[in-house]
């Protein structure tokens, strides 16, 4: 179990990207990979929370959200590269018959893929 969190988000685990790791936990309700494909500060933008927060405070922001908001069912509609050579993903999260927008950015920090921004909008 440790090994396979020291290796979450490295990039691709398991044939995975950052980007179905992070689909992966939100569908599993399992903020604890989630926010370990996190880097260790993440701007963090969720209802009721915006800001630049280290992994730990985003943790327990994450966890409470989705303790409150069950993810039914996640969808990413576009991908792709951005200027400053990071990545980002934009896509639709459902929780209990609401629907919020969901982005994230990713870019290698010391060898792994890892999110720099994530937010979760009402829409």
């Amino acid at each position: 179990m440790v090994c396979l969190t020291l290796f979450c988000c490295s990039g691709r685990v398991a044939g995975q990207t950052i980007n179905e790791q992070v689909v992966s936990a939100l569908e599993k309700n399992d903020h604890g990979v989630l926010v370990s494909c996190f880097h260790t500060m993440v701007y963090l933008q969720i209802p009721g929370y915006s800001g630049n927060f280290s992994q730990s405070q985003a943790s327990v922001i994450v966890k409470r959200f989705l303790a409150d908001h069950p993810v039914g069912s996640v969808s990413i509609a576009r991908e792709g590269d951005r200027t400053d050579g990071s990545r980002y993903a934009l896509g639709e999260l459902v929780t209990g018959g609401k629907k919020y927008r969901l982005y994230f950015v990713t870019r290698e920090a010391e060898g792994k893929q890892k999110v720099f921004l994530f937010q979760i909008m009402e829409r």
